[in-house]
């Protein structure tokens, strides 16, 4: 019988066993197609990007602005000093958003591989590690990659034409407007959600059978215009899980992290405030690692039971029985 539980607790069953992958998780999060949050998020505020990928890619192509290098010009000219001082800054930066790209890629399909051999293997143990999972995941990293920016592109595609109409209520308040935001709202977030859930699938597509580009996204719309229903309720179970413990965890901060973190700046103690900040900052990364390796681990199992046979929705099971 199919059931959202099966997957649930399949995925938490694995992310609570194999640690190790909370290294890929931490990593993979950085895509920001672990959870549909965001998506949500941007759609209700109608800004496009917010995407790490998206604005890595977009502070590299502000490299060949031409008002750039007219500025850093007049600046080497002026302050030569300040000038090397930006180059250096610049070069680093580039230089770190590369390596957090390459990571957060080569994570995201060393998640879904290895989460995919513990699902099918046979053993109580299987023997895996970070050093395989980076290997693997290196291999598949161009057509992730790939696939990620088609994903962000087309997604900040979407919230951008709904965020136009915006543009013009800035000018004028009229009920055309209005009624224009609202239809580009109802028809291009859907579109950018069914996006994001084709994606996930392509993704696995391409990192499990080796698939190409074209081929991948093929076989990803197939299993989602067959599975529509499935992937939506999946989807809002996964906003509902990340927003409790999203949720969970704030208050947790509120009442112990952040009153130890005032204290410490009240009674002028920099170490308590180091720790307290330090807590903070641990705990938010471990419990988004752990939250993006059960994320993709869930949709890795209900791709791979997708991909055999024909998946039975919540709704649909509920007009069945009720015939």
């Amino acid at each position: 019988m199919f059931s959202y539980r099966i997957f649930l607790k399949q995925a938490w069953i694995i992310t609570k066993k194999y640690k190790h992958l909370w290294f890929f998780g931490i990593f993979a999060s950085l895509t920001a197609i672990g959870g549909e949050y965001q998506l949500i998020t941007q759609g209700f505020n109608a800004r496009p990007g917010g995407h790490f990928v998206d604005n890595g890619i977009l502070i590299i192509y502000n490299l060949f602005n031409p008002t750039f290098y007219s500025s850093l010009g007049q600046l080497a000219t002026t302050n030569i000093s300040a000038f090397w001082s930006l180059i250096s800054v610049i070069v680093l930066a580039i230089l770190l958003i590369l390596i957090m790209i390459y990571l957060a890629i080569t994570s995201q399909a060393a998640l879904v591989e290895q989460s995919a051999r513990l699902m099918l293997s046979k053993k109580k143990n299987e023997k895996l590690g970070i050093n395989e999972g980076i290997i693997f995941g290196r291999r598949h990293f161009w057509p992730v990659l790939g696939l990620n920016l088609s994903n962000n592109f087309i997604i900040s595609a979407c919230l951008l034409i709904v965020s136009l109409p915006l543009i013009f209520l800035l000018i004028t308040d009229s009920v055309a407007i209005n009624l224009t935001y609202s239809a580009l709202f109802i028809i291009f977030v859907p579109i950018a959600l069914a996006i994001s859930l084709i994606m996930k699938y392509a993704i696995a597509a391409q990192v499990l059978e080796n698939n190409s580009f074209i081929t991948s996204i093929e076989k990803a719309w197939k299993i989602f215009y067959k599975n529509w229903l499935v992937s939506l309720e999946m989807a809002i179970i996964q906003f509902l899980i990340s927003f409790i413990v999203g949720l969970v965890i704030l208050i947790i901060i509120s009442l112990f992290f952040i009153p130890l973190l005032l204290l410490s700046f009240q009674l002028s103690l920099p170490l308590l405030a180091s720790l307290s900040f330090i807590l903070i900052i641990a705990s938010m990364i471990i419990v988004a690692s752990i939250l993006n390796t059960f994320q993709i681990s869930t949709w890795t199992s209900l791709y791979l039971h997708l991909q055999q046979k024909r998946g039975i929705s919540k709704i649909e099971r509920f007009f069945r029985n009720n015939r």
